[in-house]
């Protein structure tokens, strides 16, 4: 595995080996999730017969559920926990997926291979220059008409700031190095990997706050829980989208 500059930290695997360990708890009919897949597919567009390649995939839930309406979906995963977790999602349902232990900085498809290059909630977790490595190389596998989409924290979401930096001060911080975007400094990091033409999006000013002490109760108490906030879009959401159509 490469090291700095493209990497924060030599333990990345075990970072995220550590996290699988909370995919379980993972709640699909929850309202947060439920508005994560509307807005995806409105970027997307209809997943039947298309290929799409999830570079940092975690979980694997947002591709099994690409799976369940026909699209041909490839993992790539640096973490071999979260790849195993992943799998049996799949064959819990019956899907079919192909999976890949891949250091996304280099990965192992030819140019132009899928429809779709996407992942959310990786690129934060890079140096600067890892950044641009990445986003150069999901680029470089994503077809000619494809698109490129990658989501990540945005450094708008105050609450979420907020709610981290007093998780790291009391040891509680388990996702390791992490490194919000605003929506300039990531248009700049998608020039430098060479991206022609970018559009942005954000959504969820919910999600954000459940990282504060007394978060989740707050937003439930105030009947803000539901799919229609956390699919609002807003500058301040907490899920920021980088779009990118290659020529």
């Amino acid at each position: 595995m490469p090291q700095a500059p493209s990497y924060q930290q030599p333990d990345l695997v075990t970072v995220w080996d550590k996290v699988s360990e909370r995919y379980r708890n993972i709640d699909l009919a929850a309202p947060d999730h439920r508005a994560n897949m509307e807005r995806f597919l409105e970027r997307v567009g209809p997943p039947a017969g298309r290929s799409f390649c999830e570079v940092g995939s975690g979980s694997g839930t947002t591709s099994a559920a690409l799976a369940q309406r026909g699209a041909r979906v490839t993992l790539v995963d640096i973490s071999p926990r979260s790849l195993a977790f992943a799998r049996g999602h799949f064959q819990g349902l019956g899907l079919r997926g192909h999976y890949a232990i891949q250091d996304g900085l280099h990965l192992g498809f030819r140019d132009g291979a899928f429809d779709v290059v996407w992942n959310g909630g990786v690129i934060e977790h890079f140096t600067d220059e890892g950044k641009v490595a990445l986003i150069r190389e999901m680029y470089r596998i994503t077809r000619p008409g494809g698109l490129l989409l990658i989501v990540v924290p945005n450094a708008r979401d105050l609450p979420f700031r907020l709610g981290k930096w007093i998780a790291e001060r009391r040891g509680k911080w388990i996702f390791g190095y992490e490194d919000d975007l605003s929506e300039a400094r990531f248009r700049r990091l998608a020039e430098r990997a060479g991206l022609p033409r970018v559009e942005f999006s954000a959504h969820n000013p919910i999600v954000g706050w459940w990282f504060l002490p007394y978060g989740r109760w707050l937003t439930d108490r105030l009947g803000l829980n539901t799919t229609r906030w956390h699919a609002k879009q807003t500058r301040f959401g907490h899920a920021l989208s980088l779009a990118a159509r290659k020529p």
